[in-house]
């Protein structure tokens, strides 16, 4: 099933200078996502050719060549060989291996929406636009609220007991749990319904590979629907430009905000509103989620804190907070 479907590895935001890397996992192969010195993005097995070591160890950074700590053989940032310990020794030069081509083995396919960097194992994968189908109209939501797109912190990481699959289901359209699992989060005083049945009110729906979830917003314009959850002025004007009509008549007209959504099979997004501080007032958050597995019982969750990237300083920095405190891992712990 992951080897056939396009998986999530990162943003563009993560990875913005040239020899920016992050290293990240798909099952049990590890991948480096680089900007290479001409600023294109890539994705490579991270092993080398040799003997198959990672030539990677650390989880992010910037590097221009990687190089493979048991034989020394090393690599360009864009994977091409360029150093080969003993050449003439080990292998009789040229004629016994050829340098010529040899680089470390690319993802067999690599694509991106909105700067989000997806990659599939299968060669053949369609292409992801096509995959991701229907499910586009929303994703705009959570990745596309201005021209300039979104900008990643994180990822924080941590490990659940607990299938894979719960995760991506439960972010999928199970607002059923939501007045019992999260009662906690209004009885502190983290959202300003009195009452947790009230969060239960909204739609589900599904789209090709993706669905979600949205809540009932209360009467009124366009403008005052955002204002609501939390969105000021300057922003909600570059919504209306890079929005289509009906993505905006979704809240406008029929006063439904996105909340959580899946895209199959492992990445997971969250748009909430809580309040950050002393008063009524709200800030949205949106979060994205991919759920690894590590065995039948075990998953180690990713979880990247998103913001539109032209948002004021201000809103960034108190989105940041609502995030972390209605949504981190720390909370995950606290109220544990």
């Amino acid at each position: 099933m992951f080897s056939r479907a396009w998986i999530f590895v990162g943003h563009e935001s993560e990875i913005p200078q040239p020899g920016d890397y992050v290293v990240r996992r798909v099952l049990d192969d590890s991948f480096i996502v680089v900007r290479d010195e001409s600023g294109s993005v890539k994705a490579m097995f991270n092993m080398c050719l040799h003997r198959g070591m990672q030539v990677c160890r650390a989880e992010m950074g910037n590097a221009s060549h990687f190089r493979c700590p048991y034989h020394g053989w090393s690599y360009r940032n864009d994977g091409r060989i360029v150093g080969l310990p003993f050449h003439e020794e080990a292998y009789g030069g040229e004629a016994g291996f050829n340098r010529k081509g040899a680089r470390l083995l690319p993802a067999p396919s690599l694509d991106s929406y909105n700067g989000l960097i997806f990659i599939s194992m299968d060669p053949d994968a369609p292409p992801l636009i096509d995959y991701l189908g229907d499910f586009a109209f929303y994703l705009d939501y959570y990745t596309k609220q201005s021209s300039s797109g979104i900008e990643l912190r994180g990822p924080q990481r941590w490990r659940v007991k607990a299938n894979w699959k719960i995760g991506a289901e439960n972010f999928a359209g199970d607002m059923y749990h939501t007045p019992q699992t999260h009662t906690s989060v209004v009885e502190i005083g983290l959202f300003r319904e009195p009452k947790a049945e009230k969060r239960k009110d909204g739609n589900t729906y599904w789209a090709g590979n993706g669905g979600g979830t949205t809540y009932k917003l209360p009467e009124g314009t366009l403008e005052e629907r955002l204002r609501y959850v939390g969105y000021p002025d300057e922003m909600i004007d570059r919504m209306k430009e890079v929005w289509s009509q009906d993505q905006l008549n979704v809240i406008g007209e029929n006063g439904f905000m996105i909340s959580a959504a899946s895209i199959f099979p492992n990445m997971s997004f969250v748009h909430n509103w809580p309040k950050v501080e002393d008063g009524d007032d709200v800030l949205p958050f949106i979060s994205i989620r991919t759920w690894q597995p590590i065995s039948e019982n075990e998953t180690e969750v990713l979880s990247w804190f998103a913001v539109d990237a032209a948002a004021p300083e201000e809103f960034k920095a108190l989105s940041y907070k609502a995030y972390l405190m209605c949504f981190g891992s720390t909370l995950c712990v606290r109220m544990g």
